[in-house]
């Protein structure tokens, strides 16, 4: 008999079979501008949902998808030493989660050919949602970098579908994971559609690139505008740490009319910071 978990963090019901553990999945990322005060609300679905299984008697483990290689070539940034793990690690380790950190391979001439071949896939498809999506991202990048950002944007669009275990490719991600132990769920925030749009396309372009594995995608109700990428004028997580949760509030509060970004940035943080409450009570 199947087990049947709402959560509010997560659009869309889930079903779980009693005997499997259960791996979630969810990216996170440290931008080259730094770490947003709001960054951990990107991880309240996934610990929401890993308690809602404990108290199902369900094992679960959290994945942190860490494409910082890939991230940091396609936009041209310069590696420098990060501190995203550590933030993420002290929020799990308080919430009382088990999680591990997957980092994508790094970038070289062997895996750049790979990349181009899914881009050229991605180039010459007649899907007009495909088509569509791709020459948005493309655009974006084009105005971000020129030429070689639209390239760069190609390249991160090729490498996307295989974060999330229904395909694989060894240059891309080398840890291999067994639906025989685990049932797979990918948590997401909703930008993540469009990438998903041509991970399905993909996956019927190059079925020789698909795993047995058949997770579930979900998206998140909060953090609709990405956690780990810093708005205009937003506070940051060294804000946070120097002046408290009650002056970045205040501060996210007086920005949140300058876009519907920065006003779902303020909800966002007003979210974590409920949430954070509700677990220390």
């Amino acid at each position: 008999m199947a087990i049947i978990i709402n959560s509010p963090w997560i659009k869309g019901e889930l079903a779980f079979q009693t005997r499997k553990a259960v791996q979630i999945s969810v990216v996170a990322y440290e931008h080259a501008e730094g770490i947003p005060a709001r960054f951990c609300s990107g991880l309240i679905s996934a610990v929401d949902l890993s308690r809602m299984l404990k108290s199902e008697g369900i094992e679960s483990i959290l994945r942190i998808i860490d494409p910082t290689s890939i991230a940091y070539y396609c936009n041209g940034w310069e590696q420098k030493e990060l501190q995203f793990r550590k933030i993420i690690a002290n929020f799990l380790k308080e919430s009382n989660v088990k999680f591990f950190f997957d980092e994508a391979e790094q970038v070289c001439d062997e895996s750049l050919n790979f990349l181009n071949e899914i881009g050229a896939d991605l180039d010459a498809s007649t899907d007009e949602q495909v088509s569509e999506l791709v020459q948005r991202i493309k655009l974006s990048g084009r105005r971000h970098g020129g030429e070689s950002g639209a390239q760069n944007a190609t390249l991160y669009m090729a490498a996307h579908p295989f974060s999330w275990l229904n395909m694989y490719c060894p240059l891309i991600w080398k840890k291999t994971y067994s639906n025989e132990s685990f049932q797979f769920v990918n948590l997401m925030s909703k930008p993540e559609q469009r990438f998903s749009v041509i991970r399905k396309f993909l996956q019927k372009k190059r079925p020789e690139l698909c795993t047995t594995n058949n997770p579930v995608d979900r998206y998140m109700t909060i953090c609709n505008t990405p956690c780990y990428i810093p708005l205009e004028g937003e506070p940051m997580f060294i804000d946070l740490i120097k002046n408290g949760d009650n002056w970045c509030c205040d501060y996210y509060y007086n920005i949140r009319k300058r876009s519907s970004n920065h006003d779902r940035a303020y909800k966002d943080f007003k979210a974590l910071m409920s949430f954070l409450k509700t677990e220390n009570v």
